[in-house]
């Protein structure tokens, strides 16, 4: 949440003090909320979250630059999404993406998702997408993310 280049299209990042702040106050402390780590040795990659901040259900995920482009996010949306379907009541589910970051507009729309409309949050515009949970998931083996989708951001 503090680095930078993670955070580009989510806000901007958060400093440290700010970060172990949240994380000590109850408001920090609900479900949806998972780490992502690599099966092989548990290293951090990233997080997922899962849940109701604006009424709806509600995806987001972030990797950390040197993960992305490797299907680490279409993989952990896809079992998300999955047992979403099976777990939950919802009928739907949002996700909202700066249009500036393609290669998360791109994942979501190869996801499924459509747009709803656009909105600006944090000075930029953004879209909120939707899609059906009750409409199929794309197959993990599906190559989701390819050199021909947009590059990650980069470190400055």
């Amino acid at each position: 949440m503090t680095d930078p280049v993670t955070r580009e299209y989510l806000g901007g990042s958060v400093d440290y003090a700010s970060r172990q702040a949240l994380e000590l106050s109850p408001l920090g402390l609900s479900w949806g909320r998972w780490a992502l780590a690599l099966a092989e040795d548990d290293t951090m990659i990233g997080s997922i979250t899962l849940d109701y901040d604006r009424g709806e259900l509600e995806l987001s995920y972030a990797l950390l630059p040197e993960w992305t482009g490797q299907g680490f996010a279409a993989e952990s949306c896809i079992a998300l999404l999955s047992w979403a379907r099976t777990e939950l009541e919802d009928e739907h589910v949002i996700a909202i993406s700066q249009t500036r970051n393609k290669r998360s507009v791109t994942l979501l729309r190869k996801l499924g998702f459509t747009v709803r409309k656009g909105l600006e949050e944090f000075g930029t515009q953004q879209l909120l997408l939707e899609r059906s949970l009750t409409e199929p998931l794309p197959q993990q083996a599906q190559t989701l993310q390819t050199a021909a989708d947009p590059p990650p951001p980069t470190r400055r």
